[in-house]
């Protein structure tokens, strides 16, 4: 697996794997696992947060379980670790003040057993916090060298772009990754997101990343297992006529949907008007996840990719 190199200066794998579950619905046997293939599949971007999965568990278990990993394996040179902070778990740790920011942020180094976080994320945004605390909070932790760089994730376009006119007014650290929900169906317009925060990518968010040369972290890429069986497929995406043709030319390449998909978005940025996109996927099983991570390494062509675009 070739490793990319981002505009801030990280280099990663072309996909990212998500460790959401990790400890609580996916047993810490399960999640060694399949943190032992991606690393040996030349994987190293690992995404998780301080509060997942908390409507499973307490919101520790990720981390944790990703620390006790690290610590066993003794590989954190070889991982690129991202975490965030600002939802809530069980009625604690919402928001983006400056001594949330740094409390979460010394709970996430201790579990996790690391003293450094590669990549750390505004998990959601805070409107009751003003942005010059929120930004001048995270760059002190780049400063300090807790934290090596930040980025944003369920931010509305233009608030994502005033955190960062804001970080540039102070003179501190901008936010150089966006993560945000995204994958090849389009979404339904006629149904709004579940939450204020999950809002889907679209053609404006994509230009905006394209232009400003920041790229996408992009969750939900396969569809809650849609791609694979129709029952998993949320209400909220079109399937239709593009689900039947990425089908179609994944059987023709001999390989599954899911992995097809995830070649079409590390493909994307070959297109005008798209970012570079990593797709942010994990599985409860190893085949699984290795069939889907599969896509990172397909080769499409030119004419593939406009078929694929415009199906």
């Amino acid at each position: 697996m070739n490793k990319i190199t981002l505009p801030n200066t990280l280099t990663v794998s072309p996909a990212a794997l998500g460790a959401m579950n990790f400890g609580t619905t996916t047993p810490r046997d399960a999640a060694f696992a399949i943190l032992d293939a991606f690393l040996d599949a030349g994987g190293s971007f690992i995404d998780t947060s301080n509060n997942y999965a908390h409507w499973a568990g307490t919101g520790d278990e990720s981390e944790t379980t990703l620390g006790e990993w690290l610590a066993a394996r003794r590989c954190r040179d070889r991982v690129i670790l991202a975490t965030k902070v600002g939802f809530d778990r069980h009625g604690e740790g919402a928001g983006l003040r400056a001594a949330q920011i740094e409390h979460w942020v010394n709970e996430s180094l201790r579990k996790l057993r690391t003293d450094y976080i590669d990549l750390y994320y505004a998990h959601t945004d805070d409107y009751d916090t003003p942005l010059e605390e929120t930004m001048a909070a995270f760059d002190r932790l780049v400063r300090a060298g807790k934290v090596r760089h930040l980025g944003g994730s369920n931010y509305d376009t233009w608030r994502f772009a005033e955190a960062n006119a804001t970080a540039a007014a102070q003179g501190g650290t901008p936010f150089t990754v966006m993560q945000q929900r995204f994958t090849y169906l389009h979404p339904r317009a006629d149904l709004p997101p579940k939450s204020r925060f999950n809002e889907p990518t679209g053609r404006e968010r994509l230009r905006y990343l394209a232009d400003k040369n920041i790229p996408l972290v992009a969750y939900s890429c396969l569809a809650k297992g849609g791609y694979a069986a129709d029952e998993r497929l949320p209400a909220d995406l079109i399937a239709g006529d593009r689900l039947a043709f990425l089908r179609s030319m994944a059987a023709e390449k001999g390989v599954s949907a899911s992995a097809l998909a995830v070649a079409w978005m590390t493909n994307l940025h070959r297109c005008a008007g798209f970012p570079r996109v990593i797709p942010l996927f994990a599985s409860s099983r190893v085949e699984h996840f290795l069939d889907s991570l599969r896509g990172v390494d397909l080769t499409l062509t030119d004419e593939e990719m406009d078929a694929l675009n415009r199906a």
